[in-house]
């Protein structure tokens, strides 16, 4: 028997630009505009893809009427107005030397992290931006009502699906 769709149309395949669609959207989780965060571990504003895309992302979002905060390690993304970038420091050691650290950055511990995997030819830098992110996300979960990340796939971004977190 062939499934009868009673009532208005889904807006499932509407066009975003629709007002039906934009209202639909906009009125999220609590009836209102989404809290989001977005996260991006290198979101260098020109190259590279992980900038470009948050930059759309985060427009798009907030086009819609959402609340959009973007989280980033450098280098940072090139946000249009109305978007909340929150930068998350790291020893940058692809725009910098890497004898440039000094002692008082090797103090903290993911920063040596960063330093020694960078020295012995590792990657740690979306693993330090994924305990940074998770630190400051907890701190700031009442904020927020989706995260999502993009490619950071480390530990401390895993961390916030556990069933503390909010999300």
């Amino acid at each position: 028997m062939p499934l009868v769709a009673v009532g208005p149309e889904p807006l499932i395949n509407a066009p975003l630009h629709t007002p039906q669609a934009v209202e639909a959207d906009c009125h999220g989780l609590k009836g209102g505009p989404l809290r989001i965060a977005l996260l991006g571990y290198r979101s260098a504003p020109f190259s590279g893809g992980q900038g470009v895309y948050l930059r759309y992302l985060s427009q798009a979002l907030v086009a819609l009427g959402h609340d959009v905060t973007v989280i980033s390690g450098p280098p940072y993304p090139d946000l249009v107005e109305g978007v909340a970038l929150v930068k998350l420091p790291s020893l940058d050691l692809y725009a910098r030397d890497l004898w440039s650290v000094g002692r008082a950055e090797l103090r903290d511990p993911l920063g040596r992290k960063e330093w020694l995997s960078k020295l012995t030819g590792g990657f740690a830098e979306p693993w330090t931006f994924g305990e940074r992110a998770r630190d400051w996300l907890l701190d700031h979960a009442d904020q927020f009502e989706v995260v999502h990340d993009n490619q950071t796939l480390a530990d401390g971004i895993l961390d916030l699906q556990g069933p503390a977190c909010p999300w």
